[in-house]
């Protein structure tokens, strides 16, 4: 038996090389933790000749796929490529090798689900996947492992750190959305093109796979309503902190008679919540179950070092698995073989929930009693309501519902958007916790 845990490592990017980087530098700590030296023995990239910022010593460098997934001498095998199509393959392939996977990918684990599961399943290979969902929290383990005893029936938080940092900007400093965006990509918190973390699908993918442990199914993300920030103003930020609220992208699951839920938006979280004074970069997740009661796991989300922590984490659970000679891992997603099933979310129509609507309009007598009765007849209580710009057009007039179905919302708001003295679309964000 080799003296050595040899990985073979698909993607030297940030990630990849904050896992380089931890194997080599706490070393003489994960060998005294495994009993064994654990190393990264070869590396397959795009381009071989780039320069990748760190020591590659020791490392053989290819782009060929095969240098990993043919060697058997390689154990645990780590996909840090992201994507989907060359990514599921080269996690398939390294499963039915018989060696272990570590991966991040998120949005093959959300979107790819059924196969990438199937096959950990039929394998009985660890499969590690703590970075993909709030990296260095760690959720997923809290959530399989702390939780295993207990009925989850709502999950909630803060889930992408670009965003949170956005609206963060938003709140503390006045800025508008364009300025927080352009602040985030020059700090290097978003890409240049930020659309998976500002349009919510990246919280979406994450709330999926928290959603598929906590709830032993198998749900699809096509069915998720995902909603990003980019609508949100800076006036709504500055009506929500009067209100006592601020605003978040949240993504909240939660399960009762009437089945599951799934959904990403904005959020009016109250002042008083624990999630409300997360700011910055930075994620939490909210976990509410039948014995634990809730807790609340809070941490860096992404970057080099708390992804690689992760990463690393997850390799060192499966070399302990190797080396005990256990035959059966931990089920990925907590529940046996056979006891997970493709699993369906509520329709978003179906939800109840309090609401800010903020309405544009024009200052003339009548307004505020079509608007009240619009929502009256749909069945639609006010719980209260403000007005600002007296003295100008366009009016603002800000209505904070009792709790109501979404459907009945929509409906109202499909009406009064047609009336005459209605300036602009109507702005809806749901609130956390109505």
């Amino acid at each position: 038996m080799s003296s050595t845990i040899r990985i073979g490592l698909f993607g030297v990017g940030v990630v990849g090389r904050g896992v380089i980087e931890q194997l080599q530098e706490n070393e003489e700590l994960i060998t005294r933790r495994v009993g064994k030296k654990v190393e990264v023995v070869t590396a397959v990239v795009a381009n071989p000749q780039k320069d990748r910022g760190i020591d590659l010593d020791g490392i053989m460098i290819s782009d060929d796929p095969d240098t990993i997934l043919q060697d058997e001498s390689i154990d645990i095998v780590v996909e840090l490529i992201g994507g989907l199509d060359e990514a599921e393959k080269i996690i398939i392939s390294a499963m039915q090798a018989g060696k272990a996977v570590v991966t991040a990918n998120k949005a093959l684990l959300a979107v790819r689900s059924i196969s990438i599961f199937e096959a950990a399943y039929k394998q009985n290979n660890p499969i590690g996947f703590e970075c993909s969902v709030g990296a260095g929290i760690p959720i997923i383990r809290t959530l399989r492992e702390g939780f295993a005893g207990d009925q989850v029936y709502e999950i909630s938080g803060i889930m992408n750190g670009t965003a949170n940092y956005i609206l963060s900007r938003m709140t503390e400093e006045g800025s508008s959305f364009d300025a927080a965006l352009a602040g985030a990509q020059e700090l290097g918190y978003a890409e240049v093109d930020p659309t998976f973390d500002i349009e919510g699908i990246d919280t979406g993918h994450k709330l999926t796979i928290l959603m598929n442990i906590a709830f032993n199914g198998l749900f699809s993300f096509d069915e998720m309503y995902v909603e990003g920030i980019t609508a949100v103003t800076a006036a709504d930020v500055e009506y929500a902190h009067e209100l006592g609220y601020r605003i978040k992208l949240l993504g909240i699951s939660k399960k009762s008679a009437d089945g599951v839920e799934g959904h990403v938006h904005p959020a009016l979280v109250p002042n008083d919540s624990m999630l409300a004074s997360v700011g910055g970069a930075y994620n939490a997740i909210a976990l509410s179950s039948d014995y634990a009661g809730t807790s609340l796991s809070y941490g860096q989300g992404a970057g080099s070092h708390p992804s690689a922590s992760a990463v690393v984490a997850d390799i060192i659970e499966a070399c302990r698995y190797q080396l005990s000679g256990q035959q059966t891992p931990i089920p990925p997603l907590s529940a046996v073989e056979g006891r997970l099933q493709p699993a369906n979310m509520m329709p978003m129509d179906e939800i109840m929930t309090r609401y800010y609507l903020r309405f544009n309009v024009r200052d003339q007598v009548g307004v505020l009693a079509q608007i009240s009765k619009a929502l009256g007849d749909e069945g639609i209580s006010i719980y209260s309501m403000i007005q600002h710009g007296e003295t100008e057009e366009p009016v603002a007039v800000i209505i904070v519902t009792h709790k109501t179905q979404e459907a009945a919302v929509q409906n109202a708001l499909s009406y009064i958007d047609t009336l005459e003295f209605i300036m602009a679309k109507t702005q809806l964000i749901r609130i956390y916790g109505g």
